[in-house]
């Protein structure tokens, strides 16, 4: 009878030992204890998650783990990380490898990751101490956002001051282009009249001169009577010199003017050259504020900030399924008010099958918005577009046509902001809308007002489609 039990009690102790040999043997070898090893330094300004024990990796492959952190003596130094890697990977870290820490995925645990260096660099010695790169704090990211989002809009508010400056100077331009253009009239109004007087005298001194020819060839007066004196002919000469004279300044006169008239009022003018560098001033800003535009709203569809902007109200409706739409009916931040217009009477078929709004539709959501009238125009509007009839794909295409049309004529008559104003289409399941049914062929313009400025009286709004 004893030696039956001895020899269970041997081989459950025998078990024991050896499940506690595999097990320290795993241990061991999870843990590199068996494993050849060097030591490696790297230095780092921020320490956050690093710790005894923490992961070490080269090129994505496990290669050990930390052994100690050196704390700083004095403000401004680098914590001192000692890390145990393989000794079959040294000849893949060299003195040129840069070690970085890393998170496995967004909220993941913190690891050490180690570059490879360059083949031109020598391996790093037991003991070497590399280059560390400090992780990227997503709380920095959000500062730096905002401090970008301040940048941007003082640049903006720059810009349209300078707009405002440059449209007022252009209208000062084309202010004295016009008061040149009146005085150059003006001038050569002047000039025209002083040429007919010089002409009218040149005319009257040529009358004057023939007559006075006819004289000496008839030997008359005094003038006969001095017709073999040289003096008399000099002078005549003289005169007709002048007279010449006289017309060609009047030629180049008129010359200039026709010139000045040309550079101020041709088709390749001066003025023309302002008016047209002016509009393209406008253009470059018109483009610079649709960037600007398009810039903020590929940063609230941004990862880094896309629970930034979630905070404080701002979501992506293309990025969100119906559930997850009606999710937001029980934010107590908003209140969302409700106007369900019927599609019987708003919308019609085009030749192309496109959908449109009828003739009196404009009329039914004019009525229909003078109700949210009296709330903040940044409050967020939804339309939601119903449609009922076929299979569900064929209801969801037909509820988008009709919010995207009743959404252009809203952004386009009201002046609503684009990115404020979205399109969700639900299909025919319309929870709490006037059919009683549950279902609804049309669309429902539903606006989110934050509650603390909801002063006005609400209308009535059905729960969640």
């Amino acid at each position: 009878m004893g030696s039956p039990r001895l020899a269970l009690v041997g081989t459950f102790v025998v078990g024991g030992l050896l499940l506690f040999a595999v097990g320290l043997f795993m241990i061991g070898d999870r843990r590199l204890l068996f494993t050849e090893r060097f030591e490696v330094e790297a230095d780092f300004g921020n320490v956050t998650g690093i710790a005894i024990g923490t992961g070490v990796r080269l090129a994505g492959f496990d290669a050990g783990e930390v052994l100690a952190v050196e704390i700083p003596l004095n403000p401004g130094e680098r914590f001192v990380v000692r890390m145990r890697v393989r000794e079959d990977l040294r000849p893949l870290v060299r003195t040129d490898s840069v070690a970085a820490v890393l998170t496995d995925g967004l909220l993941g645990s913190v690891f050490i990751q180690i570059r490879s260096g360059s083949a031109d660099a020598s391996s790093v010695a037991d003991g070497g101490r590399i280059r560390g790169v400090d992780a990227v704090e997503i709380a920095d990211l959000i500062e730096e956002g905002r401090d970008t989002f301040r940048t941007v809009a003082a640049e903006f508010l720059g810009l349209r001051a300078q707009m405002s400056a440059t449209l007022g100077d252009l209208g000062e331009t084309i202010t004295t282009t016009n008061e040149l253009i009146t005085g150059v009239g003006e001038d050569v109004d002047t000039i025209t009249s002083a040429s007919a007087a010089v002409m009218d005298a040149a005319r009257a001194v040529l009358a004057d001169t023939r007559a006075l020819v006819e004289n000496l060839a008839e030997g008359h007066g005094t003038v006969g009577r001095l017709l073999g004196d040289d003096a008399l002919y000099t002078h005549l000469v003289g005169s007709v010199r002048e007279t010449e004279a006289t017309m060609q300044a009047v030629r180049r006169s008129a010359e200039q003017v026709e010139q000045a008239i040309d550079r101020f009022g041709g088709p390749d003018s001066e003025t023309v050259r302002m008016l047209a560098d002016a509009g393209e001033a406008v253009a470059h800003a018109r483009d610079a504020m649709s960037d600007l535009a398009e810039n903020t709203e590929a940063l609230k569809r941004n990862w880094l900030f896309s629970r930034f902007f979630g905070e404080r109200g701002f979501y992506n409706l293309d990025q969100l399924t119906r559930d997850e739409y009606r999710e937001l009916f029980r934010d107590d931040r908003y209140t969302p008010l409700r106007i369900w217009v019927d599609g019987d009477l708003l919308f019609e078929a085009a030749a192309a099958g496109e959908i449109t709004l009828a003739p009196g539709a404009v009329r039914r959501l004019d009525e229909a918005m003078a109700e949210l009238l009296d709330y903040p125009r940044d409050s967020p509007l939804v339309v939601e577009g119903y449609a009922v009839g076929g299979n569900p794909g064929e209801e969801f295409r037909q509820a988008q046509a009709h919010a995207d049309a009743v959404r252009a004529y809203l952004v386009e008559a009201y002046r609503r902001v684009a990115t404020l104003t979205g399109t969700m289409p639900i299909g025919s399941a319309a929870g709490g809308s006037p059919s009683g049914d549950g279902r609804w062929n049309g669309v429902a313009l539903t606006m989110f007002v934050a509650t603390d400025r909801l002063t006005a009286p609400a209308p009535a709004a059905a729960g969640a489609p």
